[in-house]
């Protein structure tokens, strides 16, 4: 649909009881992000979304951890700036949206990682067994024990022919 088109279907809709509500808190929302966007860094803008302000405290939605410290960090002034054009914030929740950055994610394998099982070698049982026997009863012991138990049927004799 051109912009137009849906321009004028908003507006239609925005005239009806069941959508007028709606729409005008999809508006208000939108002219608050574009009002948060020229408050903080450009290079954060495509990282950031405004939520709800409920009791005093703006809900900023994010894609990562980084995005959320640098918000952080900023977060007195952004509030001070907030405060004096008329917005009614009094804290920040910043929650980081993982899903969000998923879709910009390879898979595993793409990226250069198999699935393949990885074998162990004879030498490197040994070594295990010798480490295990020298250590005392722990979980580390266990562990490696039974690592080397899994590994028993399908490790393969790598020729330490190096020697």
């Amino acid at each position: 649909m051109l912009p137009l088109k849906v321009d004028s279907y908003l507006d239609l809709l925005g005239k009806t009881p069941e959508y007028a509500s709606l729409l005008s808190s999809a508006r208000q929302l939108h002219e608050a992000q574009l009002a948060f966007f020229k408050l903080i860094p450009a290079q954060l803008i495509q990282y950031c979304r405004l939520g709800l302000i409920l009791d005093g405290k703006l809900t900023i939605l994010v894609e990562n951890g980084a995005v959320a410290s640098k918000l952080k960090q900023i977060s007195p002034s952004l509030l001070i700036k907030l405060q004096q054009r008329g917005w009614k914030v009094t804290a920040f929740q910043i929650l980081v949206q993982a899903h969000n950055s998923l879709k910009n994610s390879r898979p595993f394998e793409k990226q250069g990682h198999s699935k393949r099982k990885l074998k162990l070698s004879q030498t490197g049982r040994e070594c295990l067994t010798q480490l295990a026997a020298t250590m005392s009863d722990s979980e580390l012991k266990k562990t490696i024990q039974f690592f080397v138990r899994k590994h028993q049927d399908t490790s393969i004799d790598y020729n330490d022919s190096e020697t």
